[in-house]
């Protein structure tokens, strides 16, 4: 068997959990879609104009991201051919702008030129995440809105439903792992932004970081609006 090179890309496994016909499985992924659109929708952007979705499989997501912004530009990308042609291919999706790029090397954008930036299912298969979350810096002008599987919780569940035992749990392709209290500590290596947001449907965790300029402008606003109302009352 061929020996995987340090640096081939990762593709990981595309397992289609949008579909499932497990009951629980449902009920868990619309959790997810639930907590994913709510917090979507709390960047504390009033009208943003273009977003990105860094490694969007065969475009499920584009669907919950077009009925929160709905006129927006939205451009996509995956570092699988395969996944971007199905994605490209789906009707709803036709006004998207899709590209092939590695997570880790985004070279088809320029900095900071999306409002928000969205990477869903993505560090964790990279080689080097550290490189895949200074590139989601490099291409955001205000939010970010990063989710991962909550471990251990996600291998535990793997164990208990009978799956990749001789791994642990571990899912193929799942090269790094994050408990709640780790995610938010890798998260912070980046200083421009700052976490605003946490939460957990269950067995993952989603966070919404904001610029860190962003953040201040919206407490200077929140303070001049408290001011104002003391004032006149």
């Amino acid at each position: 068997m061929k020996k995987k090179s340090s640096t081939e890309p990762v593709y990981g496994n595309y397992v289609d959990k949008y579909h499932t016909s497990n009951r629980i499985e449902k009920l868990l992924m619309s959790d997810f879609l639930n907590h994913f659109r709510k917090l979507l929708s709390q960047t504390g952007l009033n009208n943003p104009e273009r977003i990105c979705e860094v490694g969007c499989g065969d475009g499920e997501l584009l669907k919950v991201i077009r009925t929160v912004y709905p006129s927006q530009q939205i451009s996509a990308c995956d570092i699988s051919p395969e996944q971007v042609e199905m994605a490209a291919g789906r009707k709803e999706n036709d006004k998207v702008q899709f590209s092939v790029q590695n997570a880790e090397s985004l070279s088809g954008y320029d900095d900071q030129s999306f409002d928000i930036v969205i990477c869903v299912e993505v560090l964790e298969h990279l080689e080097r995440p550290e490189r895949g979350l200074d590139e989601l810096v490099r291409i955001s002008r205000d939010a970010m809105l990063i989710s991962v599987p909550n471990e251990p919780i996600w291998r535990m569940l793997n164990i208990a439903r009978g799956k990749y035992w001789n791994a642990l749990g571990n899912t193929p392709g799942h090269l790094n792992h994050w408990s709640p209290f780790q995610f938010p500590a890798f998260l912070a290596q980046e200083q421009e932004f700052k976490i605003t947001k946490k939460t957990y449907p269950f067995p993952w965790q989603m966070i919404l970081l904001n610029r860190v300029k962003t953040v201040e402008k919206d407490r200077m606003s929140e303070q001049n609006e408290s001011y104002y109302t003391n004032t006149v009352l």
